[in-house]
């Protein structure tokens, strides 16, 4: 394989990020490259992942935009995925995804109804304060890492079914944490749930004591998945397909963790029926609660979470919007061929403006965790309704809860 030298990384990445980027580093000259579309391969000093990071988000509003690979097939491979996956029509991409109905108003109203606003602010604060930064490089990324991986264990220490794991990765220091729940029924197939970990600024490639909070970006979407975990484990839910929370790591430097976990999963055969990605949930910036995103994710799994929405929230509003290639964790997996869908905080161009700064806190969403209930809400019953084969699971006790074709959110 021809790994990139030392200190170099082979990306790809949108064109028009890197016309953006090399005019802060005009030295730079990518000493091979490929392409297809708008999307190039290209190699790199390490340390231009920091710029190309700034650059997106001051530029185009948004995160991510680019992939980080271990060799140049590895990108080449990432191209070829990108061809085939827009010569393939629409519905063909959507075969795949599990015949998922909305017919679980028991276990969906009563994890939806659990949700707490003080417990997901209480995590958001944790995290985002904790650490000076959960860069993944810097041993405080680690840390942030042991971190969930502690919390998440002591939330499954009275299921002794459920597994919490760190995940090691070629690519970075920081671990990803996984929590497993095995299905009952159909434990081959696997409903998965990710958000990522780490934290940036521009300038923390250089600097372990960079500030960079990140209680949006993404805190709250680690606050999310801890608080589905709480009230799936401590309700006594039993998924018939497997369930799996990730923190993932290092998003911010290429999508690493992920792609790193979604090549693992392909490599095994691994039946993952359908991915939700929670990235920043908690800054209401846009008209409408819900923004789906509709460009890298599943068609057919984005009609279910609408389905979710107008079922368990339907005092919400949602609308679409696109982000581009590679702004999430959920692009690894869609490019494998797996069901993938994003849920997000605004429109883009509308979300939290301090993301990637020191002022990216929770008293930049107001000290609430109001918005990121709401994406709670969705993530709790997208978890409910996807690993429930059966309509109208039985509670433990043998009593059917929550029979209502709609619910309302209870004040926290």
């Amino acid at each position: 394989m021809a790994a990139a030298p030392a200190g170099e990384v082979w990306l790809t990445l949108d064109a028009d990020l890197l016309a953006r980027a090399l005019r802060e580093a005009p030295l730079l000259q990518p000493l091979e490259a490929g392409e297809t579309g708008e999307i190039l391969l290209v190699r790199a000093p390490v340390s231009f992942v920091d710029t190309l990071a700034a650059v997106v988000h001051r530029e185009l509003g948004r995160c991510g935009g680019f992939v980080a690979h271990a060799s140049l097939e590895a990108g080449r491979v990432q191209l070829e995925r990108l061809e085939q996956t827009r010569a393939a029509p629409r519905e063909e991409r959507s075969e795949g995804v599990a015949a998922f109905t909305v017919d679980q108003p028991g276990w969906a109203a009563l994890l939806a109804d659990g949700v707490s606003e003080s417990e997901l602010l209480a995590t958001m604060t944790t995290v985002s304060t904790s650490f000076v930064n959960r860069y993944h490089a810097h041993p405080s990324g680690s840390a942030a890492a042991t971190w969930i991986f502690d919390r998440w264990s002591a939330l499954a220490a009275g299921r002794p079914e459920a597994v919490v794991e760190l995940l090691e990765h070629a690519d970075t220091p920081q671990p990803s944490v996984r929590l497993t729940i095995p299905g009952t029924r159909f434990p081959e197939q696997i409903v998965l749930l990710g958000g990522h970990q780490d934290s940036t600024v521009s300038g923390c490639f250089f600097d372990p004591g960079c500030v960079a909070p990140g209680a949006d970006d993404d805190a709250s979407g680690i606050a999310t998945l801890t608080e589905v975990a709480r009230l799936a484990l401590a309700s006594g839910f039993q998924p018939q397909r497997t369930v799996q929370l990730v923190a993932y790591a290092a998003e911010e430097v290429g999508l690493i963790g992920s792609s790193e976990l979604a090549e693992a999963y392909l490599d095994a055969g691994a039946e993952v029926v359908g991915v939700l990605q929670v990235d920043m949930t908690g800054y209401p910036g846009s008209a409408e609660d819900i923004v789906l995103i509709s460009d890298y994710t599943d068609s057919a799994l984005n009609d279910f979470l609408v389905g979710l929405l107008e079922t368990y929230q339907p005092g919400l509003t949602w609308t679409t919007d696109e982000c581009g290639y590679a702004c999430s964790d959920h692009a690894p997996w869609h490019l494998r061929g797996y069901p993938a869908a994003f849920a997000f905080e605004a429109r883009f161009g509308q979300h939290n403006p301090e993301i990637h700064s020191a002022d990216d806190t929770v008293a930049t969403l107001d000290d609430s965790a109001a918005h990121a209930a709401k994406f709670t809400r969705l993530a709790a019953a997208f978890l409910a309704e996807a690993a429930l084969v059966d309509p109208g699971v039985l509670f433990a006790d043998g009593f059917e809860r929550g029979t209502a074709s709609a619910w309302s959110p209870p004040t926290d």
